[in-house]
């Protein structure tokens, strides 16, 4: 029987597993926000709602856009699509779905996955169902679009493409599944004519976007250790594809960057994260397993700085956003940090439930989505320095 580890349904995931590691009852709390100095000018756009409050499910709902556009699910069922600029719905439907990951946008259509297995495509103008496949598995990773293909990563273990106008399965990628995984799954990241994908066994693999053809695979970690928690070496968290190189960590592994097109190892840090990471031109920021943000040095994987603040608030992989880093948590705030240096330049309280899925960064905004419905729209602009120094603590704090 494959048996689950369902993290952190109401604790941060590595407070969770801490928990099962040592009887004392006693669990380090999330660390406390403490005033800073907001060099920031960060304005609310607009606030809006898809659907209720959900159970802490850890699903991979997170907006996705089509620039002018917002589009974003809920648990129960709801889709609803906003103007990016004001808010304003230009459409809502309910789905009667349990939506657990996506959506996803490409091609004028958007791709969901459920909890009850199954991947259903909607048209992004109306909201209206193209078509409904079963994919026998709950989805907890948002599917890929590529040309006529949509790409969709299971909890079974399978990498599978489908055909964008019907549904119909083009190709199926397998890879073992370990008897202890975390609860999540990397989203798949299509980049030319190959998808990126990493799985719970440590493995990460690109493959041909219309055969499902490998073109490498490599292990970034390997079990080791007595203990089914000790061999948990899942990448059950997101990727980063930028020019040709691919940025990938797992849970007790590597931060890895890797060729695109080779798939040869460029450099490699020992690091773990639950979480994932984001990168930029310059840098890979990851989120570590203790809720620590990093800054690697893109080129050589060097640690450049470490913010160890807000040590077990559950913090969603970084984002770069114009010139700075956003990170969500736990408690729906949002965090904006220095990326030359890691310091705090603005936070704001966004949601009154948790932010699972990373940022989301359109143009000029950047945009989250709460655990309880809640999807809010910022923009940041730099202050003059005397006002930054009159702001003061954060009002939320």
């Amino acid at each position: 029987m494959i048996k689950r580890l369902f993290l952190a349904l109401a604790l941060p995931p590595i407070a969770w597993v801490a928990a099962g590691c040592a009887n004392s009852g006693k669990l380090e709390p999330p660390a406390d926000l403490t005033s800073i100095n907001h060099t920031l000018d960060v304005h609310k756009l607009w606030s809006g709602k898809v659907g209720g409050s959900a159970a802490r499910l850890r699903l991979g709902l997170r907006p996705a856009t089509d620039g002018a556009r917002i589009f974003a699910g809920s648990h129960e069922g709801v889709v609803t699509s906003f103007d990016a600029q004001t808010g304003r719905k230009v459409w809502s439907v309910k789905t009667k779905l349990p939506l657990a990951a996506g959506p996803a946008y490409g091609e004028g259509v958007l791709a969901f996955g459920t909890t009850d297995g199954d991947l259903v495509v909607l048209d992004a103008n109306t909201g209206e169902q193209r078509w409904l496949e079963p994919v026998g598995s709950e989805v907890l990773a948002a599917p890929a679009i590529g040309p006529n293909v949509v790409v969709l990563r299971s909890v079974d273990g399978r990498l599978r493409g489908f055909a964008s106008r019907d549904g119909a399965t083009l190709w199926t990628v397998e890879q073992n599944l370990p008897s202890l995984t975390l609860r999540g799954n990397t989203v798949p990241r299509v980049a030319g004519a190959l998808v990126v994908s990493g799985f719970n066994n440590g493995r990460v693999g690109a493959y041909n976007l219309s055969t499902g053809e490998a073109a490498w695979e490599i292990a970034i970690a390997n079990p080791a250790g007595r203990t089914e928690l000790d061999r948990l070496v899942d990448v059950g968290a997101g990727l980063s594809v930028v020019g040709n190189d691919v940025y990938v960590v797992g849970y007790q592994g590597r931060a890895v960057g890797i060729d695109l097109q080779t798939g040869v190892i460029l450099w490699q840090q020992d690091m773990s994260s639950y979480a994932g990471l984001g990168a930029d031109v310059d840098k890979v920021y990851v989120t570590s397993d203790f809720d620590s943000v990093v800054a690697l040095d893109r080129q050589r994987g060097a640690t450049l700085w470490r913010n160890d603040a807000l040590r077990r608030r559950d913090v969603t992989a970084p984002t770069r956003y114009e010139n700075a880093l956003v990170v969500g948590d736990y408690d729906g705030y949002v965090h904006w940090l220095d990326p030359d240096d890691g310091h705090f330049v603005a936070r704001e309280h966004a949601a009154g439930g948790r932010i699972s899925a990373a940022p989301l960064v359109v143009g000029d905004n950047v945009y989250v989505q709460g655990d309880d419905g809640t999807v809010a729209a910022y923009t940041v602009r730099a202050k003059n320095d005397d006002k930054g120094a009159d702001k003061g603590a954060d009002k939320g704090a």
